[in-house]
C-alpha cells in the first residue's frame, strides 16, 4: 500500500498559521528557487511550479483540516481532478519567491484554489487554480463537503 506521507514535499517555508482565519490574500508559503530546479533554458523547469504549488495546496488543505487526518481519520481525501497554470515571467537559481492564496470557493464536491507566485520584488511569476473533489476513500465515490466545511470557506 505504500508509506502514507504527512509531507511529500520539503522546500518551502510555510507561513500558515494554525487557529488564524483565513483573509484573503492570504500569504502560505516562501521559497528560493533550487539548482537543481533549473533547466536548460536557464530558468526553473514547469514541473516545479507544478511541485511549489502542490506544496503549498497541502500546507493550506492542513490548515482548513482537509488534509492528512481528513484522509486517515475520517477516511475521506481531497483529489485534485484539474490544474492549470499561467506562466507570466522566468524565474531564475538563488530567486526568492512567495505563493499566496488568491480566492478559495468550496460547493457540493468540489473545492477550488486560486494560488499566485510572486519574486520578492512583486513581480507576478505565475497563477494557479486547481479544482479538488471531495472523494470518499473506503468506496472511490466522490461526495459532498460536509456543510460545516463548507460554511467555514465561504
Amino acid at each position: 500500500m505504500g508509506n502514507k506521507k504527512v509531507k511529500i514535499f520539503n522546500n518551502l517555508k510555510n507561513l500558515l498559521i494554525p487557529g488564524n482565519a483565513i483573509s484573503l490574500p492570504l500569504p502560505v508559503a516562501q521559497g528560493r528557487v533550487k539548482e537543481e530546479w533549473i533547466d536548460y533554458n536557464d530558468h526553473m523547469n514547469m514541473a516545479y511550479y507544478v511541485q511549489c504549488f502542490e506544496e503549498s495546496s497541502d500546507y493550506l488543505l492542513e490548515i482548513i483540516n482537509l488534509g492528512y487526518d481528513y484522509a486517515i481519520k475520517r477516511q475521506k481525501g481531497i483529489f485534485v481532478i484539474k490544474c492549470e497554470i499561467n506562466y507570466k515571467k522566468e524565474i531564475k537559481i538563488d530567486e526568492y519567491f512567495n505563493i499566496d492564496l488568491k480566492s478559495i470557493e468550496c460547493k457540493g464536491k468540489k473545492l477550488i484554489v486560486d494560488l499566485s507566485m510572486t519574486k520578492d520584488d512583486g513581480v507576478k511569476v505565475a497563477d494557479y487554480r486547481i479544482i479538488n473533489l471531495n472523494v470518499d476513500l473506503k468506496n472511490k465515490k466522490s461526495i459532498s463537503f460536509d456543510p460545516n466545511i463548507i460554511s467555514q470557506l465561504s
